[in-house]
């Protein structure tokens, strides 16, 4: 995230107390709640949340209909009245808190003028990134939250490469980091062989040390510290931070590494890695063409809608995701793949994108179209690839990755409160 300066941090705040203010008597005497909403049977409660409710005491029970005997402080506008009229003060409110808000989103990410959320990427040789030596040189720095980081991790189980390239996972902690959100966990055990800058503190500091040669003594990287980031841990150099390459090459070297073992007549080898080959060549274009279709419509669209800081940005957004759940049920209605007849790197980018769209686009982002269960064609073929390929299923953890847009994405949800996340496999389960 970028920079944000202190003046509208403390404008905010005090906004914050205001508007909360202002708007909560209006908000709990309206229709806007509605108690009657029920918990779909196979998103029944976790076992923790009914052990918290068996062990409230009754002093704790609170009748509905009673006044609560302790209320927070507030300035009671409402209630006690203020010098200026309401309807002078809630359009001031309700204007200088867009205002604030629309300062942090263009300060998290990239829009255009008319408010529609725009990816930047780093700088790309034409070239692209040379073939990984089988070597066992290489590092991957991935975070569960991210889509991005989890279509490489699904990568890395669907062809076996867990013993070839080590990883390590980042923790998702923007007040502990330097730059960015992400951070290194605790020193890993065996890692002295590398430099230590690729081992503890932050991924800022991951990028400083790499790019050394090209920095001035005492400056720091000033692009944007992302991940997935493939390290090329002996020369201390950046392969690719740019998923789509990253896949790319893991699929490569896959097959270099298979191409070895035949040669080097170890068949078990060979058996054991000729399962999963997720760009088969010939298929290189189209792979390339449906993962971009999806891209815009699906994948980027759900961010879109997050993201947008204008209506006319999120109706744009929010028809494109509805448009991309259409086609893709009435396409895997007849079609087993996204692409072709067997896994492809594009079913990969899909998986990404599923498993966050009910507990995280849905809600935080405002993706429409409702949930997966709806769309029986995409639910089918969600449950046929975990089933076809169990380890996928190991390769998020839903709560924490869900859950961390609630966390991280404060100006999305201010009130910090995260909802009931299924594990992935509860969720598979409810399709």
């Amino acid at each position: 995230m970028k920079g944000v300066t202190c003046i509208p941090l403390a404008f905010m705040l005090v906004v914050t107390i205001v508007v909360a203010s202002a708007t909560s008597s209006w908000a709990f005497s309206s229709s806007f709640i509605n108690p009657a909403v029920a918990v779909p049977p196979h998103q029944a409660f976790p076992t923790h949340v009914h052990a918290l409710h068996a062990t409230r005491k009754p002093e704790d029970e609170q009748n509905d209909n009673e006044s609560p005997t302790k209320k927070p402080w507030t300035f009671g506008v409402l209630t006690n009245g203020f010098p200026v009229p309401q309807q002078l003060l809630v359009p001031v409110v309700k204007f200088v808190t867009f205002q604030v808000w629309r300062l942090m989103m263009n300060e998290l990410v990239t829009h255009d003028e008319q408010g529609r959320f725009v990816r930047t990427y780093a700088p790309r040789s034409s070239e692209g990134p040379s073939p990984l030596e089988l070597t066992g040189r290489y590092r991957l720095y991935l975070g569960n939250p991210c889509p991005w980081c989890h279509r490489v991790k699904s990568a890395m189980a669907l062809l076996e490469l867990d013993e070839d390239i080590s990883v390590t996972t980042l923790i998702d902690d923007a007040e502990k980091a330097s730059k960015g959100g992400w951070i290194l966990p605790d020193e890993a055990a065996g890692s002295d062989d590398i430099a230590s800058e690729l081992r503890t503190g932050d991924l800022a500091g991951v990028y400083n040390y790499c790019y050394r040669d090209s920095l001035e003594e005492g400056e720091r990287y000033a692009g944007r510290c992302t991940a997935p980031c493939l390290v090329d841990v002996t020369r201390g150099t950046i392969v690719s931070n740019e998923s789509n390459d990253i896949l790319v090459l893991l699929n490569e070297y896959a097959r270099r590494k298979r191409t070895a073992a035949s040669a080097a007549s170890d068949a078990a080898a060979a058996v054991a890695n000729s399962a999963v080959d997720l760009r088969p060549v010939g298929m290189e274009d189209e792979i390339d063409t449906a993962s971009e279709y999806w891209f815009n419509l699906l994948w980027n669209g759900a961010y879109k809608c997050g993201f947008a800081t204008t209506q006319t940005a999120y109706d744009e957004a929010a028809s494109d995701v509805l448009q991309g759940l259409k086609e893709m049920n009435d396409h895997l209605n007849n079609n087993a793949y996204l692409v072709g007849d067997s896994i492809t790197e594009v079913d990969v980018k899909n998986f990404a994108w599923v498993t966050r769209h009910d507990f995280a686009y849905t809600v935080i982002f405002k993706s429409p179209g409702g949930r997966i269960a709806q769309y029986p064609h995409i639910a089918s073929y969600v449950r046929r690839l975990v089933t076809e390929y169990p380890r996928l299923l190991d390769t998020v953890d839903m709560p924490d990755a869900c859950g961390s847009y609630y966390r991280q994405l404060f100006m999305l949800n201010v009130g910090r409160i995260v909802p009931y996340i299924p594990s992935v496999r509860e969720w598979v389960a409810g399709l």
